[in-house]
């Protein structure tokens, strides 16, 4: 029997208004965007989970995400790997999934597209 656990946290669905896409005109009247973001940690059995210090903060998660979503991107794939990047610095040794899902896209019956990184 193992004595580790694997966590995940989940932060699911932050929409936000962003001027991201390749076309000139999907960056000028923007869009809706939604980032949902898990990270996987590695514990201990006897961990207890009451020690704010031991966890990571949405707060930081979040205002990661509303400053760097400000950003204008051409493609989602890279504003996703920038995210990523950026909140992989706040716990490098866990594993981050960030998934982007850019809404309503310029396509002919296609309701959204979405990126995912993960590692």
């Amino acid at each position: 029997m193992s004595d580790s656990l694997e966590t995940i946290l989940s932060i699911e669905d932050i929409r936000i208004k962003a001027y991201h896409g390749w076309y000139a005109a999907e960056r000028k009247i923007g869009g809706m965007y939604r980032i949902s973001v898990r990270i996987y940690s590695q514990c201990t059995l006897s961990e207890n989970f009451d020690d704010i210090e031991d966890s990571i903060n949405y707060e930081d998660i979040h205002a990661i995400i509303i400053r760097q979503m400000k950003q204008e991107f051409r493609l989602i794939e890279t504003c996703c790997k920038t995210l990523w990047n950026e909140l992989k610095q706040l716990s490098p040794y866990d594993k981050w999934e960030v998934s982007l899902v850019k809404e309503d896209v310029p396509i002919k019956h296609v309701g959204s597209t979405t990126f995912c990184i993960k590692g």
